[in-house]
């Protein structure tokens, strides 16, 4: 059964971004939610008229605060790059005593130690969700949703281009893992955030685990020969190792190559052993009143819509 809605007041910073702006398109949706947004000052992005914006510099703590004051929970959606502007957000979040504060995670599994010592940016993430504990205003609820599987698909990261029509299948493409659409994590998010006190509570200071549906990269491959309606003898297939893959990101990241770290996280998802399929952990969705799980043919195909011939 589906719980009572409770609603809350959220800010999202980052909230024009490929992970923000479904997010803040969700909560909006709820009909609930009173939805604000921290923006930079320069920053040109537009919202809907019910959305409350702050533009301010997210290095001034004090104007921070005077704009968390009195919400309940703070999103953060910020890009790889801008996670160091988490840190006075965080604090500003504790002065304005922000109950909850949700970092950038938005990823894998941080307590899969087996990914944890392969993947050095699972450990960078750790001292942002730190500062929150030791500030002892607010408790932090950290995401966990896999590679974006829209995303991922758009650029080819998982081994099936759409575009080009080749997929190269690690290990026969056997190993199935979790991921999530973009679109997914928002609504995720803003229904979780609607669960009552004492419910959300219990997700304080740890995770959640959302999803869209399980797939290898042959469930991929199939449902991309679906939505094109070709036959995989009309694609260039190749074979490949995920421990060869893994490797060489190594040696690309010992030359100084830190981008080399994405292709093995995905070589690391099509992995037995290395927490990609965490289908046990996943939220009860039927509590959060969202369907179990997407179809992923008709993900992969409005993606093929997308992309054109």
């Amino acid at each position: 059964m589906a719980a009572p809605k409770q609603p809350r007041n959220i800010t999202v910073v980052g909230g024009a971004g490929s992970v923000g702006a479904p997010i803040v398109a969700s909560l909006l949706a709820t009909g609930i939610h009173q939805v604000s947004v921290i923006t930079r000052a320069e920053s040109t992005a537009e919202f809907p008229a019910s959305v409350r914006v702050h533009r301010s510099g997210y290095a001034d703590e004090e104007a921070l605060a005077a704009a968390l004051a009195g919400q309940d929970v703070l999103v953060l959606a910020l890009a790889y790059t801008a996670y160091d502007a988490q840190v006075p957000l965080i604090k500003a979040a504790a002065r304005a005593r922000v109950p909850y504060v949700v970092p950038c995670e938005f990823g894998s599994d941080a307590t899969h130690g087996a990914l944890n010592a392969e993947i050095a940016l699972m450990r960078v993430k750790k001292p942002y969700r730190d500062l929150v504990e030791s500030l002892g205003a607010s408790a932090w609820i950290g995401v966990v949703n896999n590679p974006w599987f829209d995303f991922c698909m758009r650029g080819g990261f998982l081994g099936v281009d759409l575009k080009r029509r080749t997929a190269t299948l690690l290990d026969g493409g056997r190993v199935r893992a979790n991921f999530t659409t973009l679109g997914r994590v928002g609504r995720s998010l803003a229904a979780l955030l609607s669960l009552p006190g004492p419910e959300l509570a219990r997700h304080g200071n740890g995770w959640v685990y959302f999803s869209s549906f399980a797939a290898s990269q042959r469930d991929i491959l199939d449902s991309a020969l679906r939505a094109t309606g070709t036959a995989e003898a009309e694609w260039a297939v190749t074979h490949g190792s995920a421990l060869e893959v893994r490797t060489r990101a190594k040696e690309a990241t010992a030359r100084g190559d830190h981008m080399a770290g994405a292709g093995a996280l995905f070589a690391l998802m099509f992995s037995d052993g290395f927490g990609g399929d965490y289908g046990d952990k996943v939220v009860d969705y039927a509590r959060l009143g969202l369907e179990p799980e997407e179809s992923l043919d008709q993900v992969v195909k409005e993606l093929v819509d997308e992309l054109g011939p």
